[in-house]
């Protein structure tokens, strides 16, 4: 688990996603600190590109991917992050073959699975995350294939050829896509060109495409590409998602829903 000075710091960042400015004054107040802990904060996110301070508090800054680990990442946005994998589990059938990239909003797809499923049903899962592996792995009702390769630990992931060449072999009816940053003109990117290569390759392998994404990723671009937004079939996000942007991905034929 993260350590209570590093959640302190995630919150501060979740509060600049969303209002774009923070004061000392009040993050002091919110988490019961000295503003001198506070500034100390803002000193040290900023020293790592993820804010920029002003006088009396900090604004956010043109946002790029940065990689938490994993245990951060499932602390980040957590609710919003739980209604997306209950909205997009709904979506799984009694005999489906899925694929599940390794994203932390995809390990709350394979949470909210329907229990008839996962006792007595019929579903196959394709993963390279070994948390999914772990959730799902002891259900009756599940044929689990996990993919070979490289283990990264700080993403608990598998990549590489070998991954890619198991993939090449396999067909599913959905792939659930998480993502580091979604925007209209990269599509779906992630911090790392190997987690973007067996993305890419997830996505080549299933019939339909649903990317689960929260409002705090859209508009964030990072290092890797994984595919053109347009093909993807469906987003599932939150309402927090801003207005422009979610016309527009209609516009191209994305089916946008928001939970």
């Amino acid at each position: 688990m993260a350590e209570p000075g590093e959640r302190r710091k995630l919150a501060i960042l979740e509060d600049l996603a969303t209002s774009r400015v923070v004061s000392v004054s009040g993050l002091s107040r919110k988490f019961g600190i000295s503003t001198v802990s506070i500034r100390n904060d803002l000193e040290n996110l900023e020293a790592r590109g993820l804010l920029r301070r002003i006088r009396g508090g900090a604004v956010s800054v043109p946002q790029t991917i940065v990689e938490w680990s994993f245990t951060e990442k499932m602390a980040m946005h957590r609710e919003e992050k739980e209604r997306i994998g209950r909205a997009a589990a709904a979506l799984i059938q009694n005999g489906d073959v899925v694929i599940m990239d390794s994203g932390t909003t995809v390990v709350q797809v394979a949470r909210h699975i329907s229990q008839g499923i996962l006792i007595s049903g019929q579903l196959t899962v394709i993963t390279s995350s070994l948390p999914i592996a772990r959730e799902l792995g002891s259900w009756k009702g599940v044929h689990l294939i996990l993919l070979g390769g490289v283990y990264l630990p700080e993403q608990e992931v598998v990549v590489g050829p070998q991954a890619l060449a198991n993939l090449a072999q396999l067909h599913a009816d959905k792939m659930f896509l998480g993502a580091g940053g979604i925007s209209l003109e990269g599509g779906p990117t992630t911090a790392t060109v190997l987690d973007a290569e067996v993305d890419r390759a997830c996505v080549g392998a299933a019939d339909a495409v649903i990317a689960v994404v929260d409002s705090s990723k859209i508009g964030r671009r990072g290092l890797a590409r994984v595919v053109p937004i347009t093909e993807l079939d469906v987003l599932i996000t939150d309402t927090g998602a801003p207005d422009e942007f979610v016309a527009k991905a209609r516009e191209l034929g994305l089916d946008v829903r928001l939970v």
